[in-house]
């Protein structure tokens, strides 16, 4: 205890001193940490402290929190504003130190540089630059009627990084747009739920809690796997399959919100064809 206060005076928020009464409570986590850390530190602080010996999700936290933000904040313009800005952070953080304006930006700007990397990346593959599609490459759909701006797929065309330009002036660019950023959130937001169940479960099982083990940890990720985890699996195989036969018979892809409602409702029944 004496070597923590006589390394860390000044940043001290706390006076620590030795009692004399044996007590059974838990001593506070001390948890090393240094000018990398601190901000993704704090962030998993603000939801609980980790005890000791217990996984350390900050380590994780160093990527996920990051990419999505990025997935959801993807943007090449404002994403690669927030990249330089991180990066200027990064260069000049011993004269920000003494700014008082940019002196806690600085001490988050290994945040900072991640979330506008990520940001800036995630606009790449929305192809969404300050609400403008970028011409990146040659589009894979041309153009069969001017005048009501009718389209069709080129054969053997793929676009070759992101989402094609022209799908932001067809009359459904909402609906496939909108659609594609919904179910890559829900692909990536369940699978982080998972592994949060997973390094609990990992806790429950070092610390010898069996309760926790069996009572928390199994049931929830039975329930995870099962019902969200059946909803990814329905969302790559929609992904994966080629339903331009269906739509022009007059008829759609299948609805994963509504197979979602069959799951419990009509006990798994298949749902049909939307229009």
């Amino acid at each position: 205890m004496q070597e923590i206060i006589n390394k860390n005076e000044a940043e001290l928020t706390a006076n620590f001193y030795d009692s004399p009464i044996p007590t059974t409570l838990n001593p506070p986590t001390y948890i090393r940490s240094n000018e990398f850390l601190w901000a993704f530190q704090e962030i998993v602080n603000t939801y609980g402290v980790p005890r000791y010996r217990e996984i350390n999700p900050t380590f994780f936290n160093i990527v996920t929190f990051p990419f999505l933000f990025g997935v959801m904040f993807g943007d090449i313009g404002h994403g690669l504003a927030l990249f330089i800005f991180g990066i200027y952070l990064c260069l000049n953080s011993d004269n920000l130190k003494k700014d008082e304006n940019l002196k806690f930006a600085s001490k988050a700007r290994y945040l900072l540089l991640g979330m506008g990397f990520f940001a800036l990346f995630c606009g790449l593959i929305y192809n969404d630059c300050l609400s403008i599609p970028l011409q990146m490459f040659n589009s894979c759909y041309e153009v069969i009627d001017h005048t009501t701006g009718k389209t069709a797929k080129i054969e053997n065309c793929d676009y070759y990084f992101g989402v094609d330009y022209r799908w932001y002036v067809s009359h459904n660019e909402l609906t496939f747009i909108n659609s594609l950023k919904m179910k890559m959130s829900v692909v990536f937001g369940v699978s982080q739920m998972i592994f949060g169940i997973i390094l609990k479960c990992f806790n429950a099982f070092h610390f010898g809690n069996k309760l926790d083990f069996f009572l928390e940890g199994i049931p929830q990720l039975l329930f995870m796997g099962f019902l969200f985890g059946y909803m990814i699996i329905l969302i790559f195989l929609k992904w994966a399959v080629d339903w331009t036969a269906t739509i022009n018979s007059g008829l759609g892809a299948p609805s994963i919100i509504t197979q979602m409602m069959n799951f419990i409702i009509a006990m798994g029944k298949l749902v049909s064809f939307i229009i």
